[in-house]
């Protein structure tokens, strides 16, 4: 049965509401996955803070101009699955890229990152990328590898002249 205009419009509200918190998105073509296989992947995907949604691409497109993203849903074929996260750009990416090995049905199309549309091959390479709290360690661990190599370095000192002092001692 068709919808109402103003089913529709609400449709659209809702759709945009939550996409205007998203970090970025992923679009999937689901066709061919069992109901159980996207349950699994709703859970999978609600862990870690981000959500799957489907949609008509008319609709999308009018909340995508909306959100002042202009991008051709005519490049993604198949249907409109959405999976987009609200606190890391890479974590989308990193979980649709994971769960389509498990999967072979599922299709990666595309995403959004940065207001700008992305292939699935930037897809697959942004789930390469180390998620936030990954690139702080590493950042911290460049930053005290210095100065752990400075007081190794002072206390050898000291240890060397507690050895000399010792043995003119003795």
């Amino acid at each position: 049965m068709a919808k109402t205009k103003k089913q529709k419009e609400e449709i659209i509200k809702k759709i945009e509401k939550e996409l205007s918190k998203m970090k970025s998105l992923v679009f999937i073509d689901y066709y061919g996955l069992k109901v159980k296989e996207i349950d699994q992947l709703r859970k999978l995907l609600k862990e870690k803070s981000c959500q799957y949604l489907v949609t008509k691409k008319t609709l999308l497109d009018i909340v995508l101009k909306k959100l002042g993203l202009n991008i051709n849903l005519d490049e993604i074929e198949g249907g409109a699955g959405l999976v987009f996260g609200f606190d890391s750009e890479v974590e989308p990416a990193k979980l649709v890229v994971k769960f389509a090995k498990e999967h072979e049905q599922l299709k990666i199309k595309g995403g959004i990152m940065e207001k700008n549309f992305i292939d699935s091959m930037m897809v697959e390479t942004v789930a390469k990328l180390p998620g936030k709290q990954e690139l702080i360690g590493q950042l911290l661990g460049t930053i005290k590898g210095p100065i752990n190599g400075f007081v190794y370095a002072l206390k050898a000192n000291l240890k060397s002249l507690v050895y000399i002092l010792s043995s003119i001692k003795n």
